[in-house]
């Protein structure tokens, strides 16, 4: 399962996923790779017999369309600052102000979860943007907390360690109550399921626990694993090297992502 920011490059989703199946921990090489030549990443995972690998990811797997369609009080191109046109395709719309509606697949959060932590050698892979945007968003920080309680195991992808070293103090003072979502309704949501089981504070402190702990938490972790692959190094070059069959191209880009 891939917990990802809407606001994060579809080359840095992808890049994230495909660094995860290759046992890499940072992903600003497979990034480049993917941009100067798609076809050879995929010749890469084939060879280490990973393209047969199953990522279960939101934004292909949960129909929002049909939630969203046929209006637009908000959705603005960057550029022009125009509202978008209004989808006119034949969908029925879905309104479930109240979450509970079973034909919406957008209200589906505690069941889906509970699925793939019950399905054998299910993981969460959380793909981390360049901002760390991601620990800022309402449904990621949800989603986080969900799986460690569901004792899913859990990795980070993120873009490299300078990174983390320019932006982890943003995450000193995260707040659920100040985190963002799409809509009010998701947000108030959120923090109603977490009201439930324990206060918004104790919530918080269990969430910097969960980033910033530094036997288990997730951050260490992925230190953890970054200095074992920069204590490889030499090794990590060469398996890296042989993939593209003396062509250049990941020494290339290597030499730029360094």
């Amino acid at each position: 399962m891939v917990t990802h920011n809407w606001e994060n490059s579809f080359n840095h989703l992808l890049a994230a996923v495909v660094s995860d199946a290759l046992s890499e921990c940072s992903f600003n090489l497979a990034a480049k790779l993917l941009e100067e030549d798609c076809s050879f990443v995929c010749d890469i995972l084939a060879q280490r017999g990973r393209l047969d690998d199953t990522y279960w990811i939101c934004a292909f797997a949960v129909n929002q369309h049909i939630s969203i369609c046929h209006s637009n009080p908000c959705d603005r191109d960057p550029i022009t600052n125009q509202l978008h046109p209004i989808c006119t395709c034949s969908s029925v719309n879905i309104s479930d102000p109240d979450g509970r509606d079973t034909s919406s697949e957008i209200n589906k959060f505690d069941d889906m979860m509970y699925h793939l932590a019950t399905t054998e050698g299910c993981r969460q892979v959380i793909a981390v943007d360049q901002s760390l945007g991601l620990f800022n968003r309402a449904w990621c920080v949800a989603e986080i907390a969900e799986a460690r309680r569901l004792q899913m195991k859990q990795s980070l992808q993120l873009p490299s360690k300078v990174t983390l070293m320019r932006r982890a103090h943003t995450l000193g003072n995260l707040d659920v109550r100040s985190m963002r979502a799409s809509a009010d309704a998701d947000k108030e949501l959120i923090l109603h399921k977490i009201s439930t089981s324990t206060s918004i504070d104790e919530f918080n402190a269990e969430l910097q626990s969960l980033i910033f702990d530094p036997r288990s938490g997730l951050l260490s972790s992925w230190c953890a694993m970054d200095s074992l692959q920069q204590a490889g190094e030499v090794g990590r070059l060469i398996r890296w090297g042989l993939a593209d069959a003396g062509t250049g191209k990941v020494w290339k880009v290597w030499e730029a992502n360094e």
